[in-house]
């Protein structure tokens, strides 16, 4: 059965709207983080693969998890209330890269990345999986979308006919409390059978991208663009992909 693992705080509507598609997993709140980033599960897993995560130490998640089907791995760096103590699991996978600031980046998750095949993409940025969200395309492209100049640079240098990348124009409009502003990644997740996940309302700089590109955007929330960590899209049942 397909997997939301999502932010235990988001709202009821969202809550009924993922789990009429799937199974929800929702993510407590890790006092070892900022306030504002507590409930966030993408500060607080990277996804491996489809059924792999791998998860910070010192948290009990295996109750979370049980029966789910989704394989937990304990990283090796604790998370912390400051960054970059709080980034070491925020990176962001697109075909086979994945973007983060390598000086940060939990050597565990490196080592299964490598060993599944993806190539890091450096940059400065170590909020990458917050910032950023990978759309595959009907033309076999993929779009970043990304509230970060640095990472939308990154990508036209590698000048890579499979990947386009977009800076996210709305970014000081999305909401995260303790902020001035989120990030677009925060607010996302990307569903093979849906399109793109939205905590909030898909509309402005959104709506004109995905009319632009081509893709499908399904809001599960109906206020404003809100950073509630990412939904991470787990799919259990499938073959793991080379």
């Amino acid at each position: 059965m397909k997997t939301f693992v999502v932010n235990g705080s988001v709202s009821l509507e969202a809550k009924l709207f993922l789990r009429m598609q799937g199974r929800l997993i929702e993510v407590p709140r890790c006092a070892l983080l900022p306030p504002p980033e507590q409930g966030h599960a993408d500060l607080q897993f990277t996804k491996i693969d489809g059924r792999t995560l791998v998860c910070a130490p010192g948290i009990d998640y295996e109750a979370l998890f049980r029966q789910s089907g989704i394989r937990l791995v304990r990283g090796e760096t604790p998370l912390g209330n400051a960054y970059p103590e709080n980034i070491p699991y925020n990176v962001l996978k697109a075909g086979r890269l994945y973007f983060h600031n390598p000086k940060y980046t939990d050597p565990l998750v490196r080592k299964m990345l490598l060993r599944n095949g993806y190539s890091l993409c450096p940059v400065r940025q170590g909020y990458c999986g917050c910032s950023s969200v990978s759309i595959p395309l009907r033309s076999g492209k993929l779009l970043i979308l990304s509230s970060d100049h640095g990472i939308v640079s990154a990508v036209l240098k590698l000048q890579n006919p499979q990947l386009c990348a977009e800076y996210f124009t709305d970014t000081q409009k999305i909401i995260l409390e303790g902020y001035n502003h989120g990030l677009i990644g925060g607010c996302c997740g990307f569903d093979e059978e849906l399109g793109l996940l939205v905590y909030g309302k898909a509309d402005g700089a959104l709506r004109e991208l995905s009319a632009s590109y081509g893709f499908s955007v399904v809001s599960v929330f109906d206020g404003p663009l809100t950073d509630i960590g990412g939904i991470l899209v787990m799919y259990p049942d499938q073959p793991v992909q080379g």
